[in-house]
């Protein structure tokens, strides 16, 4: 039996595996198809909780939070694992193509900046001094200069191979075909692989997250939501920097690659890539960098993000359930804010306190 078992191998399951693992806890990870196969490979690594979030409160708070931890959460990885993440905290661009969309950013960039955030607001020519590939259609935008992204792919194969060192015991092609309970406690899983049993299971199951609720008689308001997104080769187009648009968003590689997005589709737990999606991808982009028409494509690929009802993750217990937590629902923000979540997770599993949790529990939906 383990300390902690862990259900969901995408890059919230490993990350809370991996911290779990560190403070001394044996932890098992079961994951049903590959690793990061779902949300965490349908994203472009961006780390920008400026540019996502849309006000002050809490989502903004961890996200910011989170991005401060990156910078020595990404070096620990790297030399736990021996390979580059490809972590680029550089900074990025939002922009306007027309005075309706710069007065909308304005009024953002104002209530980022009195609350204290390094943003900056520059005209179309400032913008461009920035990132000389920017459209000419371009009028203003904000600069956020300690913002990033990182190499999701290669970020997931690192905290696999950090999880192996850890001795996490890592288990893929497993379902869950039911979860085990004794005298009203969660006691582990059952699967296509036998039983699993630990004294805390958390579920970090994605888009999948409300069907694992159902085993329970719970139900909890995570559904998926498909992105699509592509990538084209960066040879002859040297973009700088990140830009973001109203349509969609580019982002320059270290590898070569400009990773362009991305759609957000209801469409069940389809994650194949459609033409329409494409298209919408492709053209999206193309008024802010005109360079990229000329561009080499090189390939597309879908995921289900797991959405919650009201914009927040889930993260503790499950009420009425002991030995069971979530963690989850983090929607298009898991990158972003796996290394926060994987803290306060594994602080709440030490400690059962739940004080830094308050805004994201699960009870808000199950009474």
């Amino acid at each position: 039996m383990s300390d902690c078992l862990v259900v969901g191998g995408g890059i919230i399951g490993l990350s809370v595996a991996y911290e779990l693992s560190k403070r001394g806890l044996s932890v098992t990870l079961v994951e049903q198809g590959e690793w990061g196969g779902q949300a965490s490979s349908a994203a472009a690594g961006m780390l920008a909780p400026l540019k996502e979030f849309a006000s002050m409160g809490p989502m903004l708070d961890l996200g910011m939070e989170s991005l401060r931890l990156y910078p020595q959460w990404a070096q620990e990885l790297e030399e736990r694992a021996a390979g580059d993440v490809q972590l680029s905290l550089e900074g990025l661009v939002t922009v306007a193509l027309n005075d309706a969309e710069s007065e909308q950013l304005k009024a953002k960039f104002h209530w980022q900046k009195e609350a204290g955030h390094d943003v900056r607001w520059l005209d179309g020519k400032e913008l461009r001094e920035v990132e000389p590939l920017l459209s000419e259609q371009v009028v203003a935008g904000i600069h956020s200069p300690g913002e990033g992204h990182i190499n999701n792919r290669l970020l997931l194969r690192s905290l696999v191979t950090a999880c192996r060192i850890q001795g996490v015991q890592l288990l893929s092609g497993c379902v869950v075909s039911g979860i085990a309970v004794k005298a009203g406690r969660v006691i582990g899983v059952e699967t296509t692989s036998g039983p699993i049993r630990a004294e805390h299971t958390i579920i970090a199951s994605g888009a999948w997250a409300g069907i694992m609720m159902q085993m329970l008689d719970l139900a909890i308001p995570v559904r998926p939501v498909r992105g699509q997104i592509a990538a084209v080769s960066s040879v002859g187009i040297p973009l700088r920097t990140v830009i973001f648009g109203t349509s969609g968003y580019i982002t320059p590689k270290k590898d070569g690659k400009i990773v362009i997005g991305a759609t957000e589709d209801e469409s069940g737990f389809q994650r194949e890539v459609t033409l329409a999606g494409l298209a919408s991808v492709l053209n999206g982009v193309m008024p802010y960098v005109p360079a990229l028409h000329a561009a080499a494509f090189l390939e597309a690929w879908g995921g289900l993000r797991p959405a919650t009802a009201d914009g927040k993750p889930l993260l503790g217990p499950v009420p009425g359930w002991e030995g069971l937590s979530l963690a989850g629902g983090h929607f298009r923000n898991g990158i972003l804010l796996s290394p926060i979540t994987a803290k306060r997770m594994a602080d709440y599993v030490e400690s059962g306190r739940v004080d830094r949790l308050e805004a994201f529990l699960p009870s808000r939906f199950l009474p």
